[in-house]
Order: structure tokens, then sequence, then C-alpha cells
């Protein structure tokens, strides 16, 4: 690391402990690891050989899947040395650009390089330059494909491979999709949803309310509607019969959420194939390569259909890697970028660089079956440590998104301006710690019974903040005695650990609105021990009983008083500790017209592109 920091000009040193990061000082280009934008220096635990390989080794997806039809994973050891011959041009560009010297032909300086200024390649074949030459549109995301089932993730839902039965409006209202109409009962326990006609999946068979029914049974316990309370799902003719054992009013809100896409019969088995079919604008015509989706426009498609021929999904993990393909014009969209790519990327001719508040959070997740953490005031004093205004104006790059409370000014019904704002006060976190009976111990650290307050806490790097965030909050709250290892993946070092219950403590990022009614979203991560996003072995009668109200009740007055009541609750006992709210950042090609940015993260709207005259 120290032989790196000699390669590059103007090195500025940043000690993390006991391992010295120096990060380039080039002008015009700022550093991407810089103690000095921070309030506190950060403190990481001293890395062990198998630490600094894996910073080296986990700059992007590899082309060899550890597991091909199910987790579509990747084995960064073996195919590492393949993958350099597989950079782009862009990415090469924007390394040695970084770090220009004598010693960087040497293939180990070069990926040192690459780890330590987040200057990350894509690891993807490298695409020919996008635009309207070969029709094809082409998109770097931070969201693996994983598995092609609909609840593996959001890449066949946003890029219109599979579809859900409704979907919301701009202003959120629930709207049909495959479903031409819906009713309830008077008790709001059974819904009928007629399916559309005249729909064709991509292999040509029909879409019937008997495959719809058998999807939505194959898939619930990996979807939204394992929150809700069926207890049969059914078909009648053309209609979709769901039946539930208490009133539940947001049934078709939870069905316009990605995870609940509808696939054809040929794919509801047991083994997961190598292709999907959807009945959306685009289907799939390659997925052999696990980082990568090659799809085209289905003529047959019922609705508007899309003028422009072929797309490229392409699974870019790393944001520097992103942002450097969409500058060099090898991408038409790329998303989730640095805030720095705002300036970075102000002068390019041809991308432009948007901004777009989200009804999304961070948050620090916390294991609330795990001693000390199933303590309200232990928890209270974690929030009252973190600087949140000090990481949305360094990290984030907007002290606006600085959370007060779980839900932002943007959702107004779920925003109680009423609720004292969180605030920054290691000297009260201090307070709470010590009335919980906790001492200093001599190396800086609580102890209490002679357990020391240690806790691993985990991230993920999809979303690029997201571990450097995890860096502040793990000195923050060792300014108040609680010792953090941070532990770094891919965002299922989250979900797999509140599985297997091995989760402490995670930086995480969620939407309100994937079910766009943020009800289920409080259903999804709080409600019976919370969710993968949410909190963790949170078990609240009182709460989880205002949910259940809520979700049977239609006087508007009633429900705003169990907003106010559900939201005041999780402000006072911190179950999931709010950090920022969010602004997403992304790059669209000036080729491309009639783009618009959907809050509720589950369309690109690709049917409706067409290139820029």
């Amino acid at each position: 690391m120290k032989q790196f920091g000699r390669a590059c000009r103007s090195p500025t040193t940043t000690d993390f402990g006991n391992l010295v990061i120096h990060a380039h000082g080039r002008p015009g280009i700022p550093s991407l690891i810089n103690q000095q934008q921070y309030t506190a220096p950060f403190t990481l635990p001293k890395p062990s050989v198998n630490l600094r390989m894996q910073a080296v080794i986990s700059t992007g997806p590899a082309s060899l899947p550890k597991k091909p039809r199910q987790s579509r994973g990747y084995n960064s050891r073996r195919a590492f040395p393949e993958n350099w011959r597989r950079l782009s041009r862009a990415s090469i560009a924007l390394i040695f650009y970084l770090c220009k010297t004598e010693e960087t032909h040497s293939m180990k300086h070069f990926f040192l390089a690459a780890a330590v200024t987040g200057a990350v390649i894509s690891l993807t074949a490298a695409p020919g330059h996008a635009g309207p030459a070969d029709d094809t549109i082409r998109i770097a995301s931070p969201w693996k494909i994983g598995a092609l089932i609909p609840s593996a993730s959001t890449a066949l839902s946003r890029t219109g491979v599979v579809e859900t039965l409704t979907m919301p409006t701009t202003d959120g209202e629930i709207v049909g999709l495959l479903a031409e109409s819906w009713i309830p009962n008077d008790t709001l326990t059974e819904w009928r949803f007629k399916i559309r006609s005249g729909v064709l999946f991509h292999d040509g068979s029909p879409l019937t309310a008997e495959t719809v029914a058998a999807n939505l049974t194959k898939f619930q316990e990996q979807s939204s509607l394992r929150t809700a309370p069926v207890t049969n799902i059914a078909f009648e003719g053309d209609e979709v019969v769901v039946k539930l054992d208490r009133p539940y009013s947001i049934l078709p809100a939870v069905l316009a959420d990605w995870n609940t896409g509808i696939v054809s019969a040929a794919n509801l088995t047991d083994e997961t194939g190598d292709s999907v079919e959807g009945t959306g604008p685009f289907s799939v015509t390659d997925a052999s390569d696990p980082t990568m989706l090659k799809l085209s426009a289905n003529d047959d498609y019922w609705g508007k259909k899309a003028t422009i021929g072929k797309v490229e999904y392409l699974f870019v993990p790393d944001a520097q890697a992103r942002q450097a393909m969409a500058q060099a014009g090898e991408v038409e969209f790329a998303f989730s970028l640095p805030v720095t790519a705002t300036k970075m990327l102000a002068s390019a001719d041809s991308v432009q660089v948007q901004i777009q508040a989200i009804p999304r959070v961070r948050a620090l997740k916390l294991n609330g079956g795990l001693a000390p953490l199933d303590e309200v005031v232990v928890r209270q004093a974690i929030s009252y440590a973190i600087d949140r205004k000090g990481i949305a104006s360094s990290i984030v790059g907007n002290p606006d998104t600085a959370a007060s409370q779980l839900f932002p000014a943007s959702l107004p019904a779920w925003h109680d301006t009423s609720l004292e704002p969180f605030s920054h006060d290691p000297a009260k976190a201090a307070e709470l710690l010590a009335s919980a009976g906790f001492t200093m111990g001599d190396d800086g650290i609580l102890i209490r019974d002679g357990d020391r307050f240690e806790i691993e806490m985990r991230t993920y790097d999809s979303r690029p903040e997201l571990p450097v965030i995890g860096v502040a909050i793990q000195s923050m709250l060792k300014e108040v005695g609680i010792e953090v290892t941070m532990k770094q993946g891919d965002w299922t070092v989250i979900s797999d650990g509140h599985t297997d219950g091995t989760l402490e403590a995670g930086i995480v990022s969620d939407s309100f609105v994937y079910v766009p009614d943020p009800i289920g979203a409080l259903s999804e991560n709080f409600y019976k021990s919370g969710g993968f996003w949410g909190s963790m072995n949170w078990n609240n009668d009182e709460f989880d009983a205002l949910v259940e109200t809520y979700q049977r009740t239609v006087d508007p007055e009633k429900l705003a008083q169990l907003r106010t009541d559900m939201v005041a609750m999780i402000h006072e006992e911190h179950p999931m500790v709010t950090v920022t709210w969010y602004d997403d950042v992304y790059a669209v090609s000036k080729n491309v017209s009639n783009f618009t940015f959907d809050v509720y993260e589950r369309d690109f709207g690709l049917n409706r592109l067409t290139w820029a005259e």
C-alpha cells in the first residue's frame, strides 16, 4: 500500500488505524479517500492479509459463476487474470489518469491503485460505444442480476421483462397492469383480480388466471406477499382469488412490488433455468453471462411497444466504473453514482447527470435480540452518537438529507413535524450508556459484567456511499466507547445474516415505496420481528396491532392517527437507527429522449424511450 502511495503524484495520506492508504492529489480530481472531509478521523481494525487481498480482488464481478443456476455468484480469485484482459478502455484510462507513473506497468501496482482509489473497473466484457448505431440501449447498474426469477432482483422488472398485476402512477395511485380490475368483499378478507385478456408470454403461451395464481403461490414466501395474511390463492375462470385471515386493505399495493412479477408456466419448475419468459415489452435473448442480460424488443407486447430494438443490462458493482463508462459513452444510463459525478461529469458533452430525491433511507440496522442491543436506552445512545449532518454533508453531499426522523418530508402523510428531530449529542450518549450499567475500560471501550461492548457491522458496496458511512459510524461509536469491526460484501451479507441470525448490525439502504403505500415498508421491515432491510428481532405487540388496524381501516382521520402513532413508536425505540434520506445520482446519455426517473424504482420505462434527433 505504501509503495502505491509513492507511485502516485502529489499523494495525500489517510491513516486508518494500522493501515496507511495514500490517495492521489491530482488537481481537479478530488481525493476519494480523504479524512479531512469528515468530522472525525476514521479508525479501521488492524487488517489481516486476507482483508488486504479482499480489498484487491473485490473490485468487481468475475466471469466464472459459483452457482450459475441459483446464486449466479462470482469467483473473483479464479477469474481475476481473465478479467484483466476484458477491461473497458474507459476504465483503464481512468486508472492511469489517476495514477500515472513508471511503476504502473506492474500488475500488482495497477490493482492496488484500483482498490485504493475506488476507480474500479467494469469486469464485464467491454461493450462497444452505446448509441443508435447498433440500436442498443446499454445500462450500467449496481444491482446484480441473480437467479432468473422475479423475486431475485429488480433487474427483470426494471428492464421490462416481467410485469406485476398492479402498478403505481406518478402520484402513487394504484392502477391495473396485468390485472384489468379488482374488487374486495365487504370485510376486505377476499380479493378478486380480473386478469387482462389477450396477453402473451414471450414463449407464446397465454397469460391466464391459473398461471398467475401458480406464480403468486410459488413465490409467496420470496415476495412482499409473505407479509400479507394470505390463507389461499386460487383461480376461478379469468379471476385470481386471494383469501386472507383478516382485513387487508393494501393488497393491490403489495401486488405492485417488483418481486411479485409474473412468469410463464414453463418457468414455474423447481429448477432455475438460464432463461425467463415474462409478458413485458422486452424479452431475454442471452443470460449466459452472470454480469449481463441481453434483451430484444417484444413485437407481440400487449401495451406500448418499444421503438428501440435492443437492451444490454450490465451489472457493474463499482460506482467509479459506472461513472467512467457513462463519461466514455459506453452506456446510455448509469445509476447510483457517487455524488462527485455531478462535478466530474459537468463538462461532458454527451451525458447529463441528474439528482433525484427518492423515498429511500440509509440506516443502521440492529439485532434487537442480541444484548445489549435489545435495550431501548442503548439504541437511543447509539442514535445520539451519530453525526447525521456531518455524514450527509461530507459523504452524501447534501446536508438536507440528514434524517430528522424515519420518513422524509417528501412523504408528507408520514412525516410528523411535531417529533423532536434526531440530534448528535455524544455526551447524552455517554450518559445513557452509563445509566445502562456500562463503565469505561482502560482501552477506551465500555465494559459491563466483564463483557466489552463490541459489535460487528456489515455493509455492501452496490450503493457506494454505504461502506464510507459505515467507517464514519465506526469512528463515531468508538468515541463513546463502542468498538465496531467492519465486514463488507454484496447485499447478501445483510439478508443472509438476517436469515441465519448472525447479523449484529448493518448499514443498509431501503425504499419506502417498493410497495407503493409506505405501510408496506413498515409491514415488511418492522412488523413481527422485522425484515431484511429494517429491524431485526424487535417484537412490539402494540406496534404490530397498529399495523393490523391500519390495514383494515378506511377512515382517513383514523388512518392519520395510526400513522402518527406508528412513526412515534419507531422514533422513540429506534429498532433501526435512521441516518440519512436519499438522493439518487444518475447519468443519462444525450442520445436518448423521453426518460423519466421512477421514484418507485421498479421500471426504467425502456419502451417509452426514443433516440434523440
